[in-house]
This record gives C-alpha cells, structure tokens and sequence, in this order.
C-alpha cells in the first residue's frame, strides 16, 4: 500500500534503518541509503551494506530524526516484504505508519501544540486497548501508593 503523501516525508531522510528477524528470531538492523520510486511503488536501496544482502521477507525501514537538544521530533516507519527483482533487494511497502497517528505528517507532537499532545495521548490509549483486546489482556493496574511511596523515600 503504497502513501504518496508519506512517501514524500520519507524523501526528506538521508538515510533509514532497515531492519529484519532473522531466522533464530533475532532482529538485525543495518542504515542504509534508499530512493522511493513512486512509479512503481518501491523502495531501492542505493548501497546495502553485505551483512543485508541475503535479507528476503518481512522487513521495516525506519526513518527517524531531531534537532541537537532532542527536539523537532520526526517518525516514520515503512512496513513491507524484502523481494529481489530485477537483480536488485527492493522493499515493496504494506504499511506506512507514524507514531503520531497522522497520515500527513511524520512530525511528532509538542508541547507548543496541546492539540497534537491531546490526540496523541488518545492514540496511544486506543493503541494499547487495541493491544490487550487482541491478546485478551486486562488493562494492567497501576500501583499508584507504591509509586508516591518511592518518591517520599
């Protein structure tokens, strides 16, 4: 599925994290540079290191970044399948996915937006009720009076 509105942020990175499990079902992760190709709807990688160059299946490519003081947040991840075509690794995208939940932005929110903030905090109360429905999960208890406990010690 293929985010043209997304894809043009992702243009915006020099690089991403492109990252796999492996076999054993350890995660193994390499930065890399790309190029999107809106045409066919892809992304080639323009210099895989050679610890990458035998990854096939499920992948996600995160893009990611922020300013010297930890600011100006920005977060994007492609979600997709590492095929070969054409005698090259391509990742053809499923999802696209920002940890803010928006489809127009990668840009986190801040607290000069109580807006975003608000919208934000509600995703992720829909993100984690969502999480435990699917595992038949309670919400977890919060010991609160332990906390305070800790803090007056």
């Amino acid at each position: 599925m293929w985010d043209s509105r997304l894809a043009a942020r992702a243009r915006l990175y020099e690089s991403a994290v492109l990252s796999v499990v492996d076999p054993s079902g350890y995660p193994a992760s390499v930065r890399c540079a790309f190029a999107l190709d809106q045409g066919r709807e892809l992304i080639a990688f323009t210099a895989l290191p050679p610890s990458a160059a035998a990854w096939r299946g499920a992948a996600c490519l995160l893009f990611h970044r922020h300013d010297a003081r930890l600011e100006g947040l920005h977060q994007l991840l492609i979600r997709g399948d590492l095929v070969e075509e054409q005698g090259s690794v391509v990742l053809r995208p499923s999802a696209f996915v920002t940890a803010n939940g928006r489809r127009d932005t990668d840009r986190m929110p801040h607290a000069g937006s109580p807006l975003h903030l608000l919208k934000f905090m509600l995703l992720g109360r829909r993100n984690a009720r969502d999480y435990l429905a699917k595992r038949s999960a309670p919400w977890p208890t919060v010991g609160f009076s332990q906390m305070l406990r800790a803090l007056d010690e």
